[in-house]
């Protein structure tokens, strides 16, 4: 007769998730995760695969919880120049009023675990190509309104916006100052005007 599971998996994932972005990949133990997840070691193997593959699903429950709604946001926006300030505003203000400075996990797990990871760094390279594919088309969107001029580079730019915000992701673990840094992202969006 199958074991019957005592927990629910979507509420432990999402624990660990949280778990690995403020601890880290490396820094999060088994016993850490043993403890926190409220688990048996055989419950972490045989449910999740083990510390990988719960890390995998962590990482990919993250973009899906972080970043997926993006394109929908963006797609309601009429003004591309305050729309993408609203999303930079949102990102500093998360990060700003976090009491951890917890940071992005996909940028933390490129930091800490790119690359020497060939699996996980496909993951990520697909993330950020899709993060920047929405950028450029909500920019080919302002292109295609008349708001951006049709001589600018939207690609280039599509990829500056999401280096950014990669960057802005860094600082946030730093008790860097929110006028400062929409500063930067006033300089940036200025290449919109």
């Amino acid at each position: 007769m199958p074991k019957t599971k005592l927990f629910n998996e979507e509420e432990v994932l999402e624990k660990a998730m949280l778990l690995f972005w403020k601890k880290g990949y490396h820094d999060t133990s088994i016993a850490d995760l043993l403890q926190h997840l409220e688990i048996s070691r055989s419950s972490l193997y045989d449910t999740f695969g083990g510390k990988k593959r719960l890390f995998h699903r962590a990482l990919k429950m993250y973009q899906t919880a972080y970043f997926d709604g993006l394109p929908q946001f963006l797609s309601t926006q009429a003004n591309v120049y305050e729309g993408l300030k609203l999303v930079f505003e949102k990102v500093i203000d998360d990060d700003c009023t976090d009491a951890d400075r917890k940071g992005c996990l996909i940028v933390n797990t490129t930091t800490e675990l790119l690359p020497n990871d060939v699996e996980l760094q496909k993951v990520i390279v697909a993330h950020n190509a899709k993060v920047e594919r929405t950028f450029l088309k909500f920019l080919q969107f302002g292109v295609d309104s008349g708001e951006i001029d049709g001589n600018k580079d939207i690609q280039t730019i599509a990829k500056l916006l999401y280096a950014l915000l990669s960057g802005l992701r860094v600082l946030g673990k730093t008790k860097s100052d929110k006028v400062d840094l929409m500063n930067s992202v006033e300089a940036a969006l200025s290449l919109l005007r």
